[in-house]
């Protein structure tokens, strides 16, 4: 579903304020993007690995959240999202959208309102007083770390071609699956890691961020392997 915008080129000193109203609207015919550190979260959430996470609450090869046939999120239940605490960035940052460049620039846009939507709007605070009362910012830079590796290994298999990638990915989980040698899921944060672990003679860390540099090295590792 193509939700049209509002604004456009806001930055994080931008007026902008929402306050949900926990209407559900928004948790419904839309495609739920995850990357990998998100996944890690909501299976850490439920209790269950990331290969499990995958395998029964994605579609896409794991780039997305499963849908219902009624069209809604596979975690919205009847008091509002399950796993609210660890949602996804895309659901901290409605109604607002994040865009970023090759070279690290960002801004954001502001969607138009849900059909009924229960939130209420107001210009009285700042993008940045939402994206920290939403606590994004640990999911920004989750997300910004992938597209960054994203790109490396883009430009790299672009310049031994003799091209260069001109716009930015839009398929992040079909394209590393291009450049990843193997069959094994990139996305699969606890698979990936324990290997990894056992090749390096480490213990597996505990903690999501500390897993999530590891996962991010085995996937550089895995990239100069196949290239």
């Amino acid at each position: 579903m193509q939700i049209p915008v509002m604004r456009v080129r806001l930055d994080e000193q931008s007026r902008f304020g929402f306050s949900c109203g926990r209407c559900l609207r928004c948790c419904r015919d839309k495609l739920i993007q995850v990357n990998p550190y998100e996944t890690a979260r909501l299976a850490s959430r439920l209790d269950i690995s990331t290969t499990q996470f995958l395998e029964r609450y994605t579609t896409g090869s794991g780039a997305y959240l499963r849908m219902l046939h009624n069209g809604q999120c596979c975690f919205l239940g009847p008091d509002g999202c399950s796993v609210h605490a660890d949602r996804p960035l895309v659901c901290r940052l409605y109604p607002l959208s994040r865009h970023v460049s090759r070279f690290g620039d960002g801004w954001f846009s502001e969607l138009e309102p849900q059909q009924r939507c229960g939130g209420r709007y107001s210009r009285e605070t700042r993008i940045s007083d939402y994206l920290a009362d939403q606590e994004a910012l640990a999911y920004m830079n989750a997300a910004d770390r992938y597209l960054d590796m994203l790109w490396e290994m883009l430009e790299c298999a672009e310049a031994s071609r003799g091209n260069r990638p001109a716009s930015a990915p839009q398929h992040q989980n079909q394209l590393l699956s291009d450049l990843l040698p193997g069959t094994l899921n990139w996305m699969d944060m606890d698979q990936l890691v324990s290997r990894y672990c056992r090749q390096k003679n480490l213990s597996p860390p505990a903690d999501i961020d500390a897993r999530m540099q590891l996962h991010l090295e085995a996937l550089h590792e895995l990239f100069k392997r196949g290239t």
